[in-house]
């Protein structure tokens, strides 16, 4: 080829084609030799095929894929960035497959086209059936025509060389070709171009700070000594050129495809300046993409685009906060997380609850909120029946204890919660199966995760339980630990998790969760549209500097007038490749005051 691939690009290439040519039957075994792969590997036209599937998906997928940071990372993005190969034929390469001592022609391409189609011809990756030309041994019986008493090639029926640019003309003497034609037929017209040099710079993107030196890519991959003053850059992009650096630098501030034309040499040595033009592609903010749409006001189930709520005690405060996420707001789509906290009147016992619908489900927004109303009411009317009876018995719990009270204690309590969120499950479950009953549908197009938890909050003590189902996070934070309620349900695929139904009853006892610390400092619950882009995987949310990083981007927030409100504020931060609903409910303590008055002094 004339233009290298990349090692990572010709290894993914290679792969491609092993996996299209292997025997399905046996492991590792492929239908070619080695040779056969190499000579597939240096086809162009196989090649541009490829490149071309990568187009295709980027063409289809390119808004998605360019909002996650990993896509600069990916195979797809280096195949694009490699570009497809220039089909053309060098007539230095054609004499080689002659004989030795024909004239070569140094930067030649001969083109071949039908005569009946060369008004038409466009560019030079139509021609790609020169490779096969140039690359097919001659047979014998062939009738050669001659070109500069050497070249030979097979005749092809109503085809004439066509001139694409003029740089060299072979018949400038007017000399008669066929008197050297044994055959006494007129030759075919030949004429040759010059491949001009080509350049290449990296892409920018509007906002962000670039720098990057022009380079030629052909007939050598090299940088180039550019006459600054020579270079056209739109004085209303952002991007000047810095002669002492030679590079391009500047913020971009409009998205676009921009030809910058310059006059450059190779070497300071070279004394005349040569034309050269580059392309310079811009690409757009993806925060500058996304579009703010209105569902539909006649759709079911209508939701504000987002929540928020406060409750201020004595010793703690709750909030939540819930908004709608840019993939919903770009589609033109409800909300589907919901969320609820409470306090149980008189007492020191709180709820907290999210719940994230899922986004392939047309009524998880009611589903989501069905749930949390349901769990809330049943987990209520249970508080406000048995909390005596619990705070009795976290009394005889010593907290960091394992005595034989504290274990019959704890075993007691989870019995309770267990018995009690089972309990709450069903109910949520069957809320949500009567009202698709009343619509005619099925109930998973109510389909939600939920997330609970219960927490008495007194005398510096945190006692909570919890019940999971489903992706998210909840979480007890500590200045030196965090732990974790629970485990998130994942799915085979990235973004599959399971959501409540009748199967929860199964390894029911693993998604309930007790704990009671001395050292909390707040209780966490959050949907995945805040843990995935904050902990990336479930593996991250065991990091405690990944916690201790999010509780510094909370905490400012808790110490507003309105906590809610600023909370709902800062989830509105953007993530590229993370744009779901996020939903947050917290429960911090208060900070102790002291009162100096009556302190001894020394």
């Amino acid at each position: 080829m004339s233009q290298t691939l990349t090692p990572d690009v010709q290894t993914a290439f290679l792969n491609t084609l092993k996996q299209l040519l292997q025997d399905q039957t046996q492991q590792n075994a492929l239908l070619l030799d080695s040779d056969s792969f190499d000579h597939l590997l240096k086809n162009k036209k196989i090649y541009n095929a490829y490149h071309d599937l990568a187009e295709q998906i980027y063409e289809l997928m390119g808004f998605q894929l360019e909002q996650s940071s990993a896509f600069q990372h990916s195979l797809l993005q280096h195949i694009l960035e490699q570009g497809r190969l220039p089909i053309y034929a060098s007539i230095s390469a054609g004499l080689d497959r002659t004989e030795p001592n024909q004239q070569r022609f140094d930067q030649i391409q001969m083109t071949l086209i039908s005569s009946t189609e060369a008004d038409g011809l466009e560019s030079v990756d139509q021609l790609d059936f020169l490779d096969e030309l140039y690359s097919s041994p001659i047979e014998a019986a062939t009738e050669p025509s001659f070109i500069n008493d050497g070249f030979t090639a097979g005749p092809l029926s109503t085809t004439s060389l066509v001139l694409m640019s003029s740089t060299a003309n072979i018949d400038s003497n007017n000399t008669d070709h066929n008197q050297n034609n044994p055959s006494g037929k007129q030759n075919h017209e030949v004429k040759m171009v010059k491949k001009m040099p080509h350049f290449q710079i990296p892409n920018a993107r509007v906002g962000q700070d670039y720098q990057a030196r022009i380079q030629m890519q052909y007939p050598v991959k090299e940088d180039v000594l550019i006459c600054s003053e020579s270079i056209k850059i739109p004085e209303d992009l952002g991007i000047v050129f810095d002669d002492q650096a030679q590079q391009l630098q500047g913020i971009p501030l409009q998205a676009g495809e921009f030809k910058l034309a310059f006059q450059y040499k190779n070497n300071e040595a070279t004394q005349a300046w040569s034309s050269g033009e580059v392309t310079f592609i811009i690409t757009a903010d993806p925060r500058s993409l996304w579009q703010v749409n209105e569902p539909d006001i006649n759709a079911p189930y209508q939701k504000a685009h987002s929540d928020h709520q406060l409750i201020e005690t004595e010793y703690f405060n709750l909030a939540a906060c819930s908004q709608r996420g840019r993939s919903h707001e770009h589609a033109g789509t409800f909300r589907d997380d919901d969320f609820l906290i409470a306090r149980v009147a008189e007492t020191d016992w709180s709820i907290l609850i999210v719940a994230d619908g899922a986004g392939s489900a047309s009524y998880s927004r009611q589903g989501s909120l069905l749930a949390v109303q349901s769990a809330a009411k049943t987990l209520t009317d249970y508080l406000e029946q048995h909390h005596p009876h619990l705070d009795r018995l976290l009394q005889q719990w010593q907290v960091g204890s394992d005595d034989e009270m504290t274990k019959s204690v704890a075993q007691q309590i989870y019995k309770d919660f267990h018995d009690t969120f089972y309990k709450t499950a069903q109910a949520a479950i069957e809320a949500i199966e009567q009202e698709a009953e009343l619509k005619q549908v099925a109930a998973k197009a109510y389909a939600t995760t939920l997330l609970v938890a219960v927490v008495k909050q007194c005398e510096q003590k945190t006692f909570i339980s919890t019940f999971w189902v489903g992706d998210g996070a909840i979480a007890v934070y500590a200045k030196d630990k965090v732990r974790l309620m629970g485990k998130p349900d994942g799915g085979e695929f990235a973004g599959q998790t399971r959501f409540l139904d009748r199967s929860f009853a199964q390894q029911f006892a693993s998604r309930v969760n007790i704990g009671y610390y001395d050292d909390c400092e707040a209780v966490i619950l959050m949907t995945d549209g805040i843990s995935d882009p904050r902990f990336e995987t479930d593996a991250g949310l065991a990091n405690h500097e990944k916690w201790q990083a999010l509780w510094q981007e909370i905490e400012p927030q808790l110490q507003q007038p309105r906590p809610d409100q600023a909370l709902l504020e800062w989830s509105k931060f953007f993530s590229a490749g993370h744009h779901d609903d996020r939903t947050l409910a917290i429960l911090w303590n208060k900070p102790v005051s002291v009162n100096v008055e009556g302190l001894a002094h020394d």
